[in-house]
C-alpha cells in the first residue's frame, strides 16, 4: 500500500499547505514499517510559484472553491499519478484539494504539527490507521 505525504524535499519535512508542498513523497507500507520510494514534483505549487514570482511576492492566492478548482487540483494529482496512492498523509487541506482528494480516491489523514516534522517520523506514530 502507498502513502503520499507532502513535503519541502529530500529533507522529509512536511509541508503544512498540501497543495503548495514542492514534493510528494511517496511511501510504501512493507511489513511492519515505511520504506520512501520517490518524490515526485508538485506541479500545482510550482504553477502558483511561478504565478505569485511574476506578479510580485506579497500577493496572496486565494482560489474560490468550485467544481473548476476541483478539478484543477484533480488534473495535477493525477500528473504527478497520486491516484496509486491509497492514503494521503496532511496538516492541512483546502477544500479544492480535500475535494480534489476524495475523487481520486485516496484518504486523508490528518496529522498535527506538534506530530513532528519529518514525514517518517510521523507515519510511523500513525502506523496503525495502515493498517
Amino acid at each position: 500500500m502507498k502513502i503520499v505525504v507532502p513535503v519541502e524535499g529530500e529533507s522529509l519535512k512536511i509541508v503544512t499547505r498540501t497543495g503548495r508542498a514542492p514534493f510528494f513523497a511517496i511511501f510504501e507500507f512493507v511489513g511492519d514499517d515505511f520504506k520512501l520510494l520517490e518524490l515526485r514534483e508538485n506541479a500545482h505549487a510550482k504553477e502558483h510559484e511561478e504565478e505569485e514570482s511574476s506578479r510580485g511576492r506579497g500577493v496572496g492566492h486565494h482560489e474560490e472553491h468550485s467544481e473548476k478548482e476541483i478539478e484543477h487540483h484533480h488534473q495535477h494529482l493525477k500528473l504527478a499519478k497520486l491516484n496509486e496512492c491509497k492514503y494521503l498523509v496532511h496538516r492541512a487541506l483546502g477544500k479544492n484539494m480535500k475535494d480534489a482528494v476524495k475523487k481520486i480516491g485516496m484518504i486523508p489523514v490528518k496529522v498535527s504539527k506538534k506530530d513532528g516534522d519529518d514525514a517518517l517520523e510521523v507515519l510511523r506514530k500513525y502506523k496503525e490507521n495502515f493498517k
